[in-house]
């Protein structure tokens, strides 16, 4: 709520993204403890953006490289916030490498592929997707398409091949499921 404050045009983010990040670990078969830690993940992973300058958060045009290195280090605060509650420990780490990138060229520490935690592999692509999938005020939401073109390009080099398969799994289950609900209506 406190993110969403400061930054009110993602209000519901969090929450989309803690639930599409659970939605992935349960179809990866993932147990309830990591389950429950995703979730937790995907609500809190903005949270270090409390300490980034607003008119750096809530810039609409282009970044310069000196304000992305400030946006960039949110993962940072957002562990430093999370990390003294030993009960958040599992979550700080997932709220840092959220911005990692399946190629290694990610933030803050450069891993690539499985050296990222798996946790945070379905966080990018369940923030990725909730990003995608909703209006900006930089530019407004994209087609179901649109966003399988993005992961299809992004698969393999930002995010991992294999989450993302199983983001495409739900969205073909989920639009077969309307088409099939909205045809049974008709």
């Amino acid at each position: 709520l406190a993110v969403e404050a400061k930054e009110p045009y993602t209000a519901g983010h969090s929450k989309r993204v803690g639930f599409y990040a659970t939605k992935i670990a349960e179809a990866m078969g993932l147990d309830e403890e990591a389950k429950k830690t995703i979730h937790y993940g995907g609500i809190l992973h903005d949270v270090g953006k409390i300490g980034v300058r607003d008119d750096i958060l809530l810039k609409i045009s282009s970044l310069t490289r000196d304000e992305q290195e400030v946006m960039q280090k949110h993962s940072l605060i957002g562990e430093a916030i999370l990390k003294p509650l030993q009960s958040l420990n599992k979550v700080a780490q997932l709220v840092r490498t959220h911005h990692e990138r399946y190629d290694g060229t990610g933030y803050p520490g450069k891993l690539k592929g499985e050296e990222i935690p798996l946790g945070a592999r379905i966080l990018v692509v369940a923030d990725s997707y909730d990003a995608m999938a909703t209006d900006r005020p930089y530019r407004k939401r994209l087609t179901l398409d649109q966003i399988k073109e993005e992961f299809r390009q992004g698969s393999g080099t930002q995010f991992d091949p294999r989450v993302v398969e199983v983001l495409f799994v739900l969205l073909d289950d989920r639009e077969r499921r309307f088409t099939i609900g909205k045809s049974d209506s008709q």
